[in-house]
Order: C-alpha cells, then sequence, then structure tokens
C-alpha cells in the first residue's frame, strides 16, 4: 500500500460506503471528502460528514499507519485541530487530541475491495513506457487539452518567477545583472547552461559595462571564465585574449574560472560555447543597458533587434580557435532567439510585470503565441499520443506537465489524472 493509492481511494470514495464506522463504533456518512489541500495542514479540507447523525464539518488527515499521527508530529501542530476524521490504512493505535479526547478514525482497509485496489495499481502504478496514463489518455479531449495546457503554462512561468526573484535578491536588486545571468544561461543552451550560469555570476556587471566599449575585451573576460583561454594556446588570437584576461583577473580581483567544464562534443558548431559567447559579448556591446530595453518594447519582432548582431570579425572564419572554417558571419537566428525569447525574456518581462504590481498575463501569452512549439524526444512523444502542440504555450506547459507531475507520479494533483481516476 502506498499514501497516494490511500489519497485516490479517500478522494474519489473508492470503497464502499455502507455501514461505515469508526473504530470507535460511531456510524459514519460521508457527505463531503473534502478539497484536496496541496499547501501546508491536513490533507483535505471542508469535508462534511456525519458522525452518529452528528454533523461535523473540517478537516480530513490520511495516514497509511495510525501511529503516523504521532510519528509526524501532528499532535504538536495547532493546524490538525479542526481534523474530524483520521483515515488510516491500518489502525495501530488509538489517537487524540492535546485535550486527550480521541480522534475518529475509519480504517480504510475493512472497505475496500480488491477490483478498487486492483484498477488503480494496473493504470497508475504499472511502471510505463512514457507516462502513467497512456493507455487512457485518449479519453481527455483536445479542448480540454489546451485549456489545461493555458494554467499549466503560467504555473510554469510563476516556478520561473521564484527563480527570478532568487537572483534579484543576490543582486541587490539589479534587474540588468539578473537578465546577465539568465541570459547567459540561455546562450549555454542545456549542454553548457550551468557552466554559463556560473560565469556570469563570478562576474560583477559593472565589469561589462566597464568593458563593454571594446568587444575583444569582453571576449577576454567571458572567455577567461569559462577556462577556455588556457594555454597551449591554439591562436595568436587566443593567446591576445588570454593577456587580456590575466590582467583584468588580477586587476578586478575575479574569482576562479566556473566549475563546470564547457562541452563541445555533439553539439551542431553553430551552438560552439565560443561562438555563443562571442555573441553575447556583442550584444552587450550594442545595448548595455539590455533590461531596460527588453521591457520596453511591445512586440517579439521589435525585440529580436535587440539581439539581431554577429559575433566579432575573428568568428567569421572560425568556429573554435585555431580551426579555419568557410567565411560564414555568426549571427544570432531567429531559431535561437525563440529559445531565448521562451526561456529567458518572457520570463523575466513576467517577473518584473509582477514585480511592479502588474498581472503581465496578457503579454505573456501574446509574446509565446508568437513562438512555434519547440521539438524534442519528450514533445515528439505527446504527439504522439495526438496531444495538442500549437504553439510554445503548449510545449512549454507539456514539458512542466512531464517534469512536474508525470515524472513523479503525481496523478491526483494533475487536471488529466484526476478525470481519468475520477471516471474509472
Amino acid at each position: 500500500m502506498k499514501e497516494s493509492l490511500l489519497h485516490y481511494l479517500w478522494r474519489f470514495q473508492k470503497f464502499s460506503k455502507t455501514e461505515l464506522r469508526t473504530t470507535c463504533g460511531q456510524a459514519i456518512q460521508i457527505l463531503f471528502p473534502g478539497q484536496l489541500n496541496t499547501l501546508g495542514g491536513p490533507d483535505f479540507l471542508e469535508a462534511k460528514i456525519y458522525l452518529d447523525q452528528l454533523y461535523w464539518s473540517g478537516a480530513v488527515e490520511l495516514h497509511l499507519n495510525a501511529s503516523d499521527w504521532y510519528r509526524h508530529g501532528h499532535h504538536q501542530d495547532r493546524a490538525y485541530d479542526n481534523v474530524i476524521l483520521h483515515v488510516v490504512w491500518d489502525a495501530d493505535m488509538d489517537v487524540s487530541y492535546p485535550s486527550g479526547k480521541s480522534i475518529p478514525t475509519l480504517d480504510l482497509s475493512c472497505y475496500v475491495d480488491k477490483a478498487s485496489l486492483n484498477q488503480y495499481q494496473n493504470s497508475f502504478l504499472q511502471k510505463p513506457k512514457f507516462i502513467a496514463c497512456e493507455k487512457e489518455i485518449s479519453h481527455f479531449s483536445k479542448a480540454r487539452w489546451v485549456s489545461f495546457q493555458d494554467r499549466l503554462f503560467v504555473e510554469r512561468m510563476e516556478q520561473r518567477v521564484g527563480e527570478v526573484r532568487f537572483l534579484l535578491k543576490q543582486m541587490k536588486n539589479d534587474w540588468e545583472a539578473v537578465l546577465f545571468v539568465m541570459l547567459s544561461k540561455g546562450f549555454g543552451l542545456n549542454c553548457n547552461g550551468l557552466a554559463f550560469y556560473q560565469m556570469a555570476l563570478q562576474i560583477p556587471f559593472k565589469r561589462v559595462l566597464q568593458l563593454r566599449e571594446d568587444p575583444l575585451h569582453l571576449e577576454a573576460l567571458f572567455f577567461g571564465q569559462l577556462g577556455l583561454l588556457d594555454p597551449p594556446y591554439k591562436s595568436s588570437y587566443q593567446e591576445e585574449l588570454h593577456t587580456q584576461y590575466s590582467y583584468f583577473k588580477t586587476k578586478y580581483m575575479l574569482e576562479a574560472t566556473a566549475k563546470s567544464k564547457v562541452q563541445f562534443a555533439r553539439l551542431r558548431p553553430a551552438n560552439f560555447p565560443t561562438i555563443r559567447m562571442a555573441q553575447l559579448a556583442q550584444i552587450y556591446v550594442k545595448t548595455p543597458a539590455l533590461f531596460d530595453a527588453v521591457v520596453r518594447q511591445t512586440t517579439p519582432k521589435a525585440c529580436y533587434s535587440l539581439f539581431s548582431t554577429a559575433a566579432s570579425a575573428y568568428w567569421t572564419t572560425h568556429f573554435n580557435f585555431g580551426l579555419k572554417s568557410k567565411p560564414q558571419l555568426k549571427k544570432i537566428s531567429s531559431s535561437f532567439f525563440d529559445l531565448l525569447l521562451i526561456n529567458t525574456l518572457i520570463p523575466i518581462r513576467f517577473a518584473y510585470a509582477k514585480y511592479t504590481g502588474q498581472s503581465g498575463e496578457t503579454s505573456l501569452f501574446e509574446w509565446a503565441e508568437t513562438v512555434p512549439a519547440e521539438k524534442n524526444r519528450i514533445l515528439n512523444t505527446f504527439k504522439k499520443y495526438q496531444i495538442p502542440q500549437l504553439n510554445a504555450v503548449g510545449s512549454q506547459s507539456l514539458l512542466h506537465l512531464y517534469k512536474n507531475y508525470c515524472i513523479p507520479k503525481k496523478c491526483l494533483s494533475c487536471q488529466v489524472g484526476f478525470e481519468l481516476m475520477k471516471s474509472s
């Protein structure tokens, strides 16, 4: 028996409700099992029951063992004083309120048939190929999916707002510095995002502003902090950058380079960390007050103009130090900008809107709906189940769903899982 199964049985009332009695013999009639509580405190709130024909309204707490009431410290927590029913699978002991009065306890194991147990275990607890509800998911209509995705997308953006607030506290409310850190992580993509993030955290943003007038200086600072300038040198340009970086490192007393090493393996040359970092340097050469410019834009197209730039001249004929390539201007593509838009720019605009007392949701959806849905292994699998992905709102919501609900099997907290289990 798992606690998630106990929650399922109680929430959907998957047990015999005839002649229900507490462990002390009181007759129970359940009028309403309560609202699931996703915050702290009892598991279900505002439940309504009759105990020996006396009406009770309050909270319900669920445990596998009755003794868990004490093991979890609920007897010392005033938040549990309004519990009207203790639902357990094993009534291994009597529990009581601080006053000493017994808490009405329902031993659910006496009222559940094997069919209900097997239904849940076979449908949702068996190891799936992809997600727990993959056999039943076709019963959830596309129209309901679109509505659910909107809610998930806002939830994902709210999660990002939390990340922004954390950085904002570290950066002493400097929004420009926060954008620099987030943008650096975005330029690193999944493979090098952590290394780029660590690099940006170690560079006081005022140094970026001081050195921005010379692209070579910014490249020296960024590449040096990434650990890409260590000898042996592969080109005179790399050696020049290293000489400049050594001076900056001593002058500004910079901390050690990023702990995570950058990776080149399995990356397309256009996504090499050298190219992405050189492009980031050019963006700050072009627009020092980048955050202010980003939040003032009214459309994604206008915002793209801030990022429509190319890496410096050396990188026209190189993807890495010392390795010549066919001449090609290393510009930021519209597809890469879309990634920055959905992973960095839209979240920070949304966070700033909330910081200034606005809702930000209208702009959030207007901008996100202009971005095509991403493509990856997880999203391609969702497509096989005919789950709609109209734009980035759809794809981002599904990525959020998979990570935060499907993997940890929080089916009861998921609208899809809730509806499917309710009807089973």
